[in-house]
């Protein structure tokens, strides 16, 4: 049966240093449990789950300590490593320019603007550049919220879809670097830190990329998603090469890399594989895929994408069930319209990208079994919804969306 224990909204944000003592932690009325982020000089290692009706009112100091032991395991090492580094030489500060591309959602990109102008305030390495992408805006929302930022400059991009508007943002990039973040998020106080150290030990990277917490766990659709693993990718430093030692799928496994609410790419390399791909990440039918293909290209052009854990951004997951629905739907049909793509444009990945295609399907045909004996926090709609749409993006997606892409661009030029 679905476990309510950890998966009952609402459950508290709560954060603990490993390098302050522990304190018990006591929930507030109303609050069935607390996703904790552990921090180590300041900069996140882990995070472990806990449930008040497991744990009781208050969570005692050894319980913390337990949880927190296996979080040490897990990634105190990496920053254990930053004493044994040498000292840094101080870098050339990297020019970089941050974008938000968006649609209609002001409060949402003045919560977004307000902490990243708070963090580029902050910076004392580096030029960063702030411009927000008003893509296809039906309104002067976007363009009135940007107005409260004298510093942050503001374009339209006329052509709906969001790699249009990532386009757009490379066209006006100032810096070597672009970073993109979604209105939805918000960069945590240590993510340009951590870029800007990212920058200095990989200067040759293509891509970075890292993790991505829940902002607040509110209601069941967030619950459910983040339990089932969210948009997680860990707390470990990786790169991703033209080849990975003990990984048979890649590099075909793109949404291994890293996720578009949180990523940064050279702007020289992305201008050398000429950009977004327009035909993904396009709003309905097809809202998605553009990340992933995006950092897939990159390394099969021979530039390392880096996960950097520092690098995370905190995102308001989609709030109601059927929305949820819409997500999974949406990462199915991405996943089946890289197929296509793979067949037409890298015919010689497309039997490996075949084959991950079918381990992913064969995995989430699984996961549906499960569901619905009451096993796993996903719902059989949800997991239906990603399964059908991975067999209909396999049935010409991709061409489709070429083809809706082109008409697009038609009408604009018309």
């Amino acid at each position: 049966m679905w476990d309510r224990h950890f998966t009952t909204p609402p459950f508290a944000m709560v954060e603990i240093a490993l390098d302050t003592p522990l304190e018990p932690l006591a929930f507030a009325e109303g609050i069935n449990g607390a996703h904790v982020l552990v921090r180590f000089r300041d900069r996140p290692v882990g995070r472990f789950w806990l449930s008040r009706a497991l744990h009781g009112d208050v969570v005692p100091i050894d319980t913390l300590q337990t949880h927190v032991d296996h979080v040490f395991d897990a990634g105190f090492g990496a920053a254990f490593l930053d004493d044994l580094a040498p000292a840094r030489t101080p870098e050339p500060a990297p020019a970089i320019t941050i974008a938000i591309c968006t649609r209609d959602r002001p409060a949402l990109l003045r919560r977004c603007l307000e902490a990243l102008v708070e963090r580029r305030d902050q910076a004392t390495r580096a030029a960063v550049d702030l411009v927000v992408v008003d893509n296809a805006p039906s309104d002067s929302g976007t363009r009135d919220a940007v107005a409260d930022f004298p510093s942050v400059r503001y374009v339209v991009e006329p052509v709906p879809g969001l790699n249009f508007g990532r386009n757009r943002a490379l066209v006006e990039a100032k810096g070597d670097w672009l970073g993109f973040i979604d209105d939805d998020a918000i960069p945590d106080r240590g993510w340009l830190d951590a870029l800007i150290e990212g920058i200095a030990d990989s200067p040759t990277a293509g891509g970075f990329a890292g993790p991505i917490m829940p902002m607040m766990l509110e209601t069941e659709a967030q619950m459910r998603f983040e339990r089932s693993g969210g948009f997680g990718k860990g707390f470990q430093f990786k790169r991703f090469a033209r080849e990975r030692y003990g990984d048979p799928f890649h590099p075909t496994g793109q949404g291994n890399f890293g996720t578009g609410a949180s990523m940064v790419f050279s702007a020289h390399v992305m201008r050398e594989i000429g950009g977004f791909d327009e035909a993904l990440d396009t709003g309905p039918p097809l809202p998605g895929g553009g990340d992933s293909d995006s950092f897939y290209r990159v390394i099969r052009a021979g530039h390392p994408v880096i996960y950097l854990p520092g690098l995370m951004v905190h995102h308001e997951h989609r709030r109601d069930m059927p929305g949820l629905r819409k997500q999974y739907h949406s990462w199915g049909l991405s996943n089946g319209a890289l197929l296509g793509k793979t067949k037409a444009r890298d015919p010689q990945m497309f039997k490996l990208q075949r084959r991950t295609l079918a381990t992913y399907v064969v995995q989430r045909a699984k996961r549906l079994v499960f569901s619905l004996a009451g096993r796993g926090p996903l719902t059989p709609r949800l997991n239906w919804a990603e399964l059908a749409g991975a067999l209909a993006g396999c049935l010409g997606e991709y061409e489709r969306s070429q083809k809706r892409v082109s008409l697009r661009k038609a009408e604009k030029d018309a």
